[in-house]
């Protein structure tokens, strides 16, 4: 018995002195980044010392440049001490947001990121994904919740030429502000993303540019506002000379409380809306190339429980990477409203919007 007394002594402090070491290294090799990087500025660089994880704390972290970027009174990163293959970032619950000349003040009631990085996939980022909650900008209250996740996951039999890596995405925000509209937007839904290559660490590193998109499509996200739904279905991707091509569109049987909602919230003058009801009538009756089944009806989805739903979304979202989406027809008493990127141009219906988006430099 007293030598296992003692054994287990000898692997707590074998343990203990193996974390601190690596702590103090994994700070000091942060602060030398942190210098070597003009984009990067923190005045402090110290090791978190939680035995449950291996961290470090950045103090008043500076990122990106006058135009583009963010400034933080502290950020944890750290990786369970069982799982050290996953990166989780404590997002602080106060930010300085700079989008333009125009810096924004953001706060967080909560919010955290997360990144697997995968051996057995050269180090790519396997798992990653962002949660936060009550999110102001400005003081003004933009989003109750939000839950993205992105999962590595075969390319399959629908990934756009030119593809590297595939992953299956899903989307929960909840709570989205909508102009002055007392009704708040949700959000929700399955993708898939295809890149030319995996995010990994020599792309985190800055040794090779980052991988760009080469498609993405989801057969069916979700927008509910109030008792108004819409479901958006299609698939686009990058075309020879790097254009966004395909095809994408809104479905809903809701387009007149929709109109009203717009109203209501100031984007549409009020003498408009009979105009835009007739607009969107006829923009709906846009043919497209190819159709399939109509997508599932919104009783459908809302009558499916919060935990199938979610098992049954991810599935989903895996098994579409081999599924090409195309618009199925819209059912009875259902408006189609379609956008169209074609040849580098884009439309909504019949009408011309402007220049398609490029995917690939």
């Amino acid at each position: 018995m007293k030598k296992l007394v003692i054994g287990v002594i000898l692997l707590v402090v074998i343990f203990g002195a193996s974390w601190y070491g690596v702590e103090s290294w994994l700070s000091s090799r942060a602060r030398e980044a942190v210098a070597a990087d003009p984009r990067i500025t923190a005045e402090n660089v110290s090791p978190l010392r939680n035995p449950s994880r291996i961290g470090i704390r950045l103090e008043q972290l500076d990122y990106g440049d006058e135009q583009m970027g963010f400034a933080a009174p502290e950020i944890d990163l750290y990786a369970p001490a069982l799982s050290p293959n996953r990166l989780t970032a404590e997002l602080p619950q106060q930010m300085t947001l700079r989008l333009g000349s125009a810096p924004a003040q953001m706060t967080l009631s909560d919010g955290s990121a997360f990144a697997v990085v995968s051996p057995l996939h050269r180090m790519s980022i396997s798992d990653a994904g962002i949660e936060a909650q009550g999110l102001k900008i400005d003081g003004a209250d933009v989003l109750e919740a939000l839950d993205l996740r992105a999962v590595i996951a075969h390319m399959g039999g629908a990934a756009p030429e030119g593809s590297g890596a595939g992953y299956a995405i899903n989307l929960a925000a909840s709570g989205i502000a909508v102009g002055s509209l007392t009704e708040r937007l949700d959000i929700s839904g399955p993708g898939q993303l295809w890149l030319t290559a995996p995010v990994g660490q020599a792309m985190l590193q800055g040794n090779v540019p980052p991988p760009v998109v080469t498609g993405l499509q989801s057969s069916g996200l979700r927008f509910s506002l109030g008792r108004t739904e819409a479901t958006l279905i299609g698939r686009i991707e990058a075309d020879a000379n790097g254009y966004a091509s395909g095809e994408a569109a809104f479905y809903t049987k809701d387009a007149q409380s929709f109109i009203d909602a717009a109203v209501s919230a100031g984007f549409l003058p009020p003498e408009r809306a009979l105009m835009a009801g007739a607009l969107l009538k006829n923009l709906s009756e846009t043919p497209v190339a190819n159709e399939t089944e109509p997508p599932p009806s919104a009783e459908d989805l809302s009558s499916t429980s919060v935990e199938v739903a979610s098992e049954a979304a991810q599935a989903e979202t895996e098994a579409d990477m081999d599924q090409i989406v195309s618009l199925p027809p819209a059912t009875d008493g259902q408006i189609r409203l379609p956008l169209i990127l074609k040849d580098g141009r884009m439309r909504l219906g019949p009408v011309p919007v402007g220049p398609a988006p490029r995917l690939v430099p």
